[in-house]
Formats: structure tokens, sequence, C-alpha cells
């Protein structure tokens, strides 16, 4: 199949929604079929990108008719089987209204080209006590998706990687199916034992020397210090008699300037456990030094963990993660959850503490040719599609 992606902005490391848009289509190309890239309304370049062979960036097809041409100049020339939109409410426009550039964005396809969209977001989504401006915007949004999910896109297919977002979207008569999010990371051909001397290795001598008997607590990705205690997390860790007797170790992988200044102030307050800053590490060392991991936490919320992709990774390579925060949802609105590996910390109360081994493998989280076999069985199924 010939398959174009779209989405708003393909800045790699910088646009989440654009790093899984070619990890996707790394994917698909791997499997045999022929790829583009489109980013229409691209915030991080100063000029349109030439019309390169795969991939074409544009700065804002909906405000320069020279861009839209361009975009339908070069889709023509591919004539895609499909044309799949990866979209955010805001990367399609500035307040997340933009149900009529649906039709706008159709418009430059050729008619035999079947539509698909991947939802990486829906709408506002405020408490019953919102602001009466915020259940206006997130009406209007609503408004939008049902364009994107009906007349505006007419997609034959739609997927999204959150099961709150695919009730809600049930909800609203769209038929939704389940996409996984995958990590970008390839599995690396370590176990746990390999990768914790690799990472050992990598480290430096006075950080190796207190990490070397620790049992390991990951962080990889944004690090969220908003309505958030790390420190006070941390002492809950240390507390937990399922250590027997390890020190807790806390890592933060990558670079996040709000990671380093939260393990500075736990470092000063938590005096039963140990804080390093492994920094930024090359895309092939990330995997391995997540794999070495007893256990590692997110300040993502537990209502919306599926739109995390350091979880993804993190759970598709078999560690379990402890979840700091619940979340804005009503707990009666969130699907049931089947993974055992997502630990959920809220509260006050004596959590579990898992070691590696005792939990099931994780039935969500993929590595990418996985999701990408999933996307391309879901477009070869649908009525009218090649294989």
């Amino acid at each position: 199949m010939r398959l174009v992606f779209i989405c708003s902005g393909l800045e790699p490391g910088r646009d989440g929604v654009g790093d899984f848009a070619r990890t996707l289509a790394r994917e698909c190309a791997a499997a045999g079929h022929s790829v583009r890239l489109a980013a229409v309304r691209d915030e991080q370049i100063r000029e349109s990108t030439p019309a390169a062979p795969n991939e074409l960036r544009l700065r804002d097809i909906f405000r320069h008719p020279e861009e839209m041409q361009a975009l339908a100049l070069w889709l023509r020339e591919f004539n895609p089987d499909w044309a799949s939109v990866q979209y955010t409410p805001f990367g399609f426009h500035p307040r997340g209204l933009g149900g009529r550039r649906a039709v706008v964005l159709r418009h430059p396809l050729p008619v035999t080209t079947h539509r698909h969209i991947m939802l990486h977001e829906i709408w506002l989504q405020p408490g019953v006590d919102g602001a009466l401006r915020h259940r206006a915007l997130g009406w209007a949004q609503r408004r939008s998706v049902d364009a994107w999910t009906g007349p505006g896109w007419q997609p034959a297919v739609v997927h999204t990687q959150a099961r709150l977002h695919q009730a809600r979207l049930q909800a609203r008569g769209v038929d939704a199916k389940l996409l996984p999010l995958c990590t970008a990371f390839k599995e690396p051909a370590v176990n746990q034992a390999i990768a914790r001397a690799n990472l050992l290795e990598w480290l430096k001598p006075g950080d190796k020397r207190i990490a070397e008997s620790g049992y390991w607590l990951g962080h990889f990705g944004a690090f969220h210090p908003q309505n958030w205690d790390f420190t006070a997390f941390a002492q809950r860790v240390a507390a937990q008699p399922k250590l027997a007797g390890r020190r807790p170790c806390f890592l933060a992988l990558g670079r996040s300037a709000a990671a380093k200044e939260a393990f500075a102030q736990a470092g000063a307050a938590v005096k039963a456990a140990d804080f390093l800053v492994v920094g930024e590490l090359t895309e092939d060392k990330v995997p391995i030094a997540m794999r070495a991991c007893d256990t590692a936490f997110t300040s993502t919320p537990w209502d919306i963990i599926e739109k995390s992709s350091a979880v993804a990774a993190w759970r598709a390579l078999d560690v379990p993660v402890l979840v700091t925060r619940a979340g804005a949802t009503d707990a009666s609105e969130l699907p049931p959850w089947p993974d055992p590996g997502l630990i959920l910390v809220g509260g006050n109360a004596e959590f579990y503490l898992p070691g590696r081994g005792e939990l099931e493998p994780p039935p969500t989280f993929l590595f990418p040719e996985e999701t990408a076999r999933i996307f391309l069985a879901a477009l070869s199924a649908a009525p009218g599609s090649a294989p």
C-alpha cells in the first residue's frame, strides 16, 4: 500500500505525535509499504521545506494558499491508497476548533484515497465545576471531533490509543478502535542482569559505587512537578518493607531540568534513598538503561496513562510502573484496566512494590512493529481497501 501520514508537526524530539507518526511510518516501510510524511501546521519551522521525496513540512496550509497547492501536487504525485491523519485539536487549530479544516484537508487528496484518523487527543474535559468558558470550549471541540470522525474527513477507520477516549467516542456514535501507543525503541537484546551491568559501566565512578547494590527506580520522559510532591513519594518508597534491606536508588534517565531540580530537593530531605541524574543517553542505550531498572515511576496521571510514550516503553520492556497521580477523571468513568504492571500509589497507604518477574507480561503496550501490524490489519480489513 501507499500510505501518507499527516500531522501538524514533525520536529524530531519536539512533537510527540510527530515522533509517533515517524515510528509508525518507519515500521510500515519495513513491512514493505511505500510511505510519506506531511506536516501541515509545523510551528517549529520558519520556512516550508522543499518537497522532499518522502517528507514535506509546511508552516500552515490553512493560512497560506501556496502551501496548500504544494501539498496537493505532492499528494497527487504520490497517489496514496491511504491518508492517515494524526489528530490533536490544538495541532490543527490554535483553539482546537478545526472542524471545518477536515474538509479543507480532504480536498487535495485523490478521490481514490481512503482516509484514516488516529485521535491522540479529543476535547477539553473540564470537571463538573469547570468554568463556563471551559465547558463551552469543550462543547465546540467535541463538534470539531464530530467533523473529523464524520462528514468532514470521512474516515473509513478511526483509532485512538486510550480506553477512556475510546469510551467517550463510542458514546458519540464513533466506531473507534484501539491502537495501543508503542515505544519508539527497538527491544534490546539483553536481559536485566546484563542491562544493569551495562548501565553501571556508563555511570560516573562515584555514582556507580552508590547505585551498585540498590533497588533501582527509573524515570524517563517528561517530569511534571505540578500537583505532585516527589519528595513525599520518595519517602514512602524508602519506607516500603518490600525492599528487604536494599536501599532505593532513584535514576533520572534523559535530559530534564525539572527532574534534576526535584532530585536535588529530595536528596537533601530523604536520607534513606539515593538520587542519581544519569542524564542524556544515546538512542541505543536508553532501552538498555530502562530494562536495567527494577521498577519505574511516572508523574503522568492514571486516567491518561495510555497516552504516555515513556510508560509504553517501560511496559514494553516489562518494567513495572508506579503511577503517582490519579488524575481528574471520576473513577466511575474509567474503563477496566487489564495491566497489573501499572500500580497506582495515590494517597498515603502502603503500596505494592513489585519485583521483576513477579507480574504477567504487559498486554497493551507494544514495540513498534506490533503496533504497525495492528494498524495495517485494520486498514486492510476496511471495505474496498487493497491488502
